[in-house]
């Protein structure tokens, strides 16, 4: 591109223009593209969170189950037997 000449210039911005432009055009389009698929795109960390939280849930729904089951059944701890009441 030559800058000395202002003419030679002005000259080159003319019979470029059509280039320069759809070159702008094409570098919007992508970057417009770019934008839409990154936020249509799901986020792998928090659905790997999410995953995780209602595992966490299940274990504790199991956990609060079998602990409901042993006190309605009367298991004895291992402790329990070594602690007398009363005579």
């Amino acid at each position: 591109m030559p800058y000395k000449n202002p003419e030679d210039k002005k000259r080159w911005e003319r019979e470029h223009r059509e280039i320069r432009n759809s070159r702008r055009r094409q570098s919007r389009l992508e970057r417009q593209t770019n934008d839409f698929v990154q936020h249509t795109a799901p986020d792998p960390v928090s659905q790997q969170n999410s995953k995780n939280g209602w595992k966490m849930l299940e274990a504790l729904a199991v956990g609060v189950g079998i602990a409901l089951i042993g006190a309605f059944v009367g298991v004895k701890l291992p402790n329990s037997g070594g602690i007398k009441h009363g005579n």
